[in-house]
């Protein structure tokens, strides 16, 4: 009964935690950690949008760059979520996050990041490493990210400053947390060296928590002979799904209301149902389709976005109409409702 009430404790701290967060992100200190993530994925600010007048948009309201500011919360990403910090605060060694590109792996991961950085006094984490390949690619952050300048680049002198900061670190109690995006990217060789990280040491008894992010084909290659060793060290497993139909309408009224604007102000409820219906509630899909359709609509001076312009979109893009299951405007009571239709 206690261990029971305990985690219903953790888990309820946790989900305040991450509407908290998101109501922070126009703190200064958020603002920095924010650009760290940018500075590591080589994300650049985007040129002025054209549709932004005719549309009266605040901001791009379906930039496709990751960004955790503009995630959008669904009952699934609230359960990822917990998993993941559940498992770095009992101090899970290794951790793992799987889900389709473009479904918000990289956004919900980035938010991981900014609430440890910024929430979690016990635990230092470094910003995401993308697909390194060699383990020098993931020692210099790492030691960055303890306050050590990598100096020197041999990799045994490296290992050896590593070792030294863990040390102190679980001195003074922390623990040190690796995250490493595109997980699905690496070589076998490099996985092999990264699990090697994770493995204690009479100084370092528990160096560090590793979470993989990945694609669905990267649990398929954990499962291979070679990296058995790794499959089954692998304490925490969580996967992000598509968007139900009613999510995807969420989503986008709720990248709308970023930039000041509302879902029926911009597509006419038939433009809507094609778009969720096509984006098998893929986030990336439907972030695409919008911003393409929004294109269209603007060369041919459009003020609201109909289906024909969705259709000229998807044709664009190379899209197939029928991905996933039909949002029909015309029964569903939450389109309904948020487009205004009677």
């Amino acid at each position: 009964m206690e261990a029971w009430a305990s985690s219903l404790i953790v888990g309820t701290l946790l989900a305040v935690s991450l509407t908290w967060l998101i109501s922070l992100f126009n703190n200064r200190y958020i603002e920095r950690e924010t650009g760290k993530i940018d500075s590591a994925s080589g994300r650049k600010e985007r040129g002025a949008f054209g549709y932004k007048n005719i549309y009266g948009f605040s901001r791009d309201p379906f930039d496709p760059q990751p960004d955790p500011r503009l995630i959008f919360l669904t009952e699934n990403v609230r359960e990822v979520w917990n998993s993941i910090l559940s498992g770095i605060t009992q101090g899970k060694r290794f951790l793992l996050m799987t889900g389709e590109r473009g479904i918000g792996k990289t956004t919900l991961i980035s938010l991981i990041y900014l609430y440890l950085a910024t929430n979690g006094r016990q635990v230092k984490v470094v910003p995401p490493c993308n697909s390194p390949q060699k383990i020098e690619q993931i020692l210099q952050p790492l030691l960055r990210g303890l306050g050590l300048s990598p100096m020197e680049k041999g990799k045994s002198h490296m290992l050896f400053r590593l070792e030294e900061a863990l040390a102190k670190g679980i001195a003074r109690e922390e623990t040190v947390a690796l995250i490493i995006d595109e997980a699905q990217n690496l070589r076998r060789e490099a996985l092999e060296e990264i699990r090697l990280l994770a493995n204690p040491t009479p100084k370092t008894p528990n160096p560090l928590q590793e979470i993989f992010v990945g694609d669905p084909p990267f649990e398929e290659n954990l499962r291979s002979r070679g990296l058995s060793a790794l499959n089954q060290r692998i304490e925490v497993r969580c996967r992000l799904r598509p968007f139900t139909p009613e999510e995807s309408l969420g989503y986008i009224e709720h990248r709308l209301k970023r930039a000041g604007s509302t879902t029926s102000r911009v597509f006419t409820p038939r433009a809507v149902s094609l778009i969720t219906q096509t984006s098998g509630g893929n986030p990336g899909a439907l972030t695409r389709i919008c911003q393409e359709s929004l294109s269209m609509g603007y060369s041919k001076l459009k003020k609201t976005i109909d289906s024909a312009s969705v259709r000229e979109a998807m044709a664009n893009l190379g899209m197939e109409n029928g991905r996933g299951r039909h949002l029909h405007w015309k029964t569903l009571p939450r389109i309904k409702r948020v487009l205004g239709e009677s």
